[in-house]
């Protein structure tokens, strides 16, 4: 009966309305141009879940979980016709409608390529040895593919904020993996934000580890990164969990720097026995200028065999004084 009402008042009133406004301005122009249906069944999607979200339901953890992987994966024109529902749901103050948004953008991407299986490690020389094996590897992250992040590549910055903007670590880890994503070929955009963010107050921690990552993951380092990175490595907030994980992070990274690898090597001169020895372990996948691979060699040969240096330091040099030939080895040392 009530919408039957609200239709016969809206019909009487019409012919007063269509004529003119209460002052006296035609209605076309104060009336928004109304936003057109979505196209594509994933801009519908984004667009339904805005309108669950308005009358107040939040997307589940179940239905954010379901954004991780999308079958089948919505194709660049459907992506375009979503970005702005998307970027709807990131303005919107309901934190989990941004976890739901930026994890639909993550699930856009692709794996990467597999690379190729390095080539089998050689036999000890000494029996007494342990077998060789290949150094562990990060597996290669996913990317955008192709036309897909050239659809996304126009929406960097609108993304980026949320590595600062939001409260949840959760979604400046999302904000984080989007920005990774674009690799090999980064565009120039997803620099500064990552850049910016190692500079915070905030950024000793699981973020800003993330960021690194993605500094050394998207493509070449450039010396404006390199020199970001390595005051992050130097800052005085570091902690032992931050320096330990960045440690074994930037030896598994195939984009290495010779002046970051250099700074990582002070960790050596740690008080912390458990990160030095980490950082020893580190040794053979890291890339090193001749001359500081020539000293640190020596160095790491002196520490095996210092009988007051620490035990799991001594452990860990004498496990790759032997088969550490070469810088950035694909292969050679025991993995502990």
């Amino acid at each position: 009966m009530k919408h039957a009402f609200l239709l016969t008042v809206l019909a009487l009133g019409a012919p007063c309305l269509a004529s003119e406004t209460w002052d006296g301005v035609p209605p076309q122009s104060q009336q928004a141009t109304p936003e057109p249906a979505p196209k594509s069944p994933f801009a519908g999607l984004i667009a339904e879940y805005l309108r669950r979200d308005a009358n107040g339901h939040s997307p589940s953890p179940d239905e954010i979980s379901a954004m991780e992987s999308l079958q089948p994966q919505p194709d660049a024109p459907s992506i375009a016709d979503a970005m702005p529902y998307l970027l709807k749901a990131l303005e919107n103050p309901d934190i989990p409608l941004h976890t739901f948004a930026l994890t639909g953008i993550a699930g856009l991407q692709s794996p990467a390529p597999e690379a190729p299986a390095p080539a089998p490690a050689p036999a000890p020389a000494d029996p007494a040895l342990p077998a060789a094996a290949a150094p562990a590897t990060s597996p290669a992250p996913p990317l955008y593919k192709g036309d897909v992040a050239k659809v996304l590549a126009s929406y960097i910055p609108q993304i980026a904020m949320h590595l600062t903007s939001e409260e949840s670590q959760q979604n400046r880890l999302l904000a984080a993996t989007i920005l990774g994503g674009f690799t090999p070929n980064p565009p120039a955009a997803v620099y500064p934000p990552l850049l910016a963010f190692l500079k915070r107050d905030d950024a000793i921690g699981p973020v800003g580890q993330a960021v690194v990552s993605d500094l050394l993951q998207i493509g070449p380092v450039s010396d404006d990164t390199a020199e970001a990175i390595n005051r992050y490595l130097r800052r005085s907030d570091q902690t032992s969990d931050s320096r330990a994980n960045l440690a074994d992070m930037i030896a598994t990274k195939p984009n290495q720097s010779q002046t970051v690898n250099k700074v990582l090597l002070q960790y050596l001169y740690s008080d912390d026995n458990s990160l030095r020895a980490r950082v020893i372990l580190s040794l053979p996948q890291l890339d090193l200028a001749a001359d500081v691979f020539a000293d640190t060699k020596s160095r790491i040969d002196r520490i095996a065999g210092d009988p007051s240096e620490n035990l799991q330091v001594v452990t860990a040099a004498k496990s790759v004084t032997t088969c550490w030939t070469a810088v950035k080895m694909a292969s050679g040392c025991p993995v502990y």
